[in-house]
């Protein structure tokens, strides 16, 4: 396998951000009871006082008698002005916000922006506990045929990363076409206050499937989702697909189970905004960015670029938001948001 691969500044820091908000989150965890049972200790030991402390006073008369007259009501009292105490803090709005953008935004692939000044505004900042999504264009600009192991400990072997196919109407590369696809759903999950990391923004990479798949491992990521195209011999192959890890015992038997939940939910969700034929789910051994992974993953087949129709389909803006936004229904479904 060889040590990780580099990574650029900016996806060192959110990865780190990552990490410290997990370690927050279980230190808050851990404290919670640990400031529990203090607060249970305290209450035990006054209340032991309290009662102690009375029962000697009763015993040696020294208690004085109450005297109703000494006492002051807070909220009529004239002569000790308006009451110091603080009314209740306001309830804070629950109204749930839209999972996603509206319809009318789903060919958006940035954060709407401002109107004082025209620029791209920042996604808002996740929470500690928000989840974290980390989404793998697939394929890259030039193909690397080396080979890396299709899993831990394999004699088996596949090429790194291949280029991918391309659309025989439209001649747009399937590299370029998941890239713009997963900007609009990184921009729509953030919208909707989760983290995500992308694998790469750019075609001009050389970056391995394993490689990949070890940033998603290295993030906790709460699903890590890997967006590709069909391509088939045949022109009339058309439609939609999501691919998972079947269970391979010592790679994928702890996440295939959540992994194949996942796709069961999104799946649904592409067909439903997109119109394309439902070609349904497919459990698969022999992908290695499937071997490789610690967290659960899916990889939705998007369409047939080799189908001349739905290639030119591909090709819209506007399709490529129903993409979008199919995912993003699904993921935020599956990850609770």
């Amino acid at each position: 396998m060889g040590k990780r691969p580099p990574r650029d500044p900016q996806t060192k820091d959110v990865l780190l951000d990552i990490q410290r908000r997990k370690r927050r989150r279980r230190l808050l965890a851990y404290g919670g009871w640990g400031l529990t049972a203090v607060a249970l200790l305290v209450l035990f030991v006054g209340a032991v006082w309290v009662t102690l402390g009375n029962d000697s006073d009763v015993a040696l008369g020294e208690n004085p008698p109450f005297d109703p007259s000494l006492t002051t009501d807070l909220t009529t009292s004239t002569t000790m002005g308006p009451t110091t105490t603080r009314p209740p803090p306001p309830r804070p709005d629950t109204t749930a916000a839209p999972r996603v953008a509206s319809p009318t935004t789903t060919a958006a692939s940035a954060p709407v922006a401002t109107a004082t000044t025209g620029q791209p505004a920042s996604p808002p900042t996740p929470a500690a506990d928000a989840p974290v999504i980390v989404i793998d264009p697939g394929h890259q600009a030039r193909g690397n045929n080396e080979l890396e192991p299709i899993g831990p400990g394999s004699a088996e072997r596949k090429p790194k990363v291949s280029s991918g196919t391309r659309g025989t109407t439209t001649g747009t590369p399937e590299h370029e076409l998941v890239l713009a696809v997963a900007l609009k759903l990184r921009a729509l999950l953030e919208q909707a206050g989760a983290q995500v990391l992308m694998t790469r923004e750019t075609a001009n990479v050389d970056i391995s499937n394993i490689e990949r798949t070890q940033l998603a491992n290295e993030a906790s990521a709460d699903l890590y989702v890997r967006i590709h195209a069909d391509g088939a011999g045949s022109s009339s192959a058309r439609g939609i697909h999501v691919l998972y890890p079947a269970a391979i015992d010592g790679w994928t038997d702890d996440i295939a189970a959540p992994s194949k939940q996942a796709a069961q939910i999104v799946q649904p969700g592409l067909i439903r905004n997109t119109g394309a034929k439902d070609l349904g789910l497919d459990a698969r051994t022999d992908i290695s960015g499937f071997n490789w992974s610690d967290v659960p993953v899916i990889l939705p087949e998007i369409g047939f670029m080799t189908n001349p129709d739905e290639d030119r389909l591909l090709a819209t803006d506007a399709y490529r938001g129903r993409i979008a936004r199919g995912l993003a229904e699904g993921i935020l479904e599956f990850v609770g948001k």
